[in-house]
């Protein structure tokens, strides 16, 4: 178990190459420097039949985040690109609505 506890703080998002977005956070904790940390979700993510939506993009980088920090440490500078497993695991949907359509 870690000895200090982490506070993840989003930063922000910005569109980058081929319309993926990257989203922003930086991890700080007691007695050390702020590391900033990069998750980039491929633009392939937001269009389509099971998409996501740009509102649930930052919650879902989130989660995956806290994950990570809790099975390791992360270094700074880093950059993480999110698969589409990642975003199946760490998506919210809401009651009544189907996360994948029926064959």
């Amino acid at each position: 178990m870690k000895d200090t506890k982490q506070n993840i703080r989003y930063l922000g998002f910005e569109s980058i190459e081929d319309g993926a977005r990257k989203f922003d956070f930086a991890i700080t904790g007691a007695g050390r420097e702020s590391t900033r940390v990069s998750l980039v979700i491929p633009a392939l993510m937001f269009t389509g039949v099971d998409k996501i939506t740009f509102q649930e993009s930052a919650k879902i980088c989130y989660e995956k985040l806290r994950v990570l920090l809790n099975r390791e440490k992360i270094e700074a500078p880093l950059r993480i690109r999110l698969t589409g497993d990642d975003i199946a695991q760490f998506r919210h949907v809401p009651r009544g609505r189907q996360r994948f359509p029926k064959a």
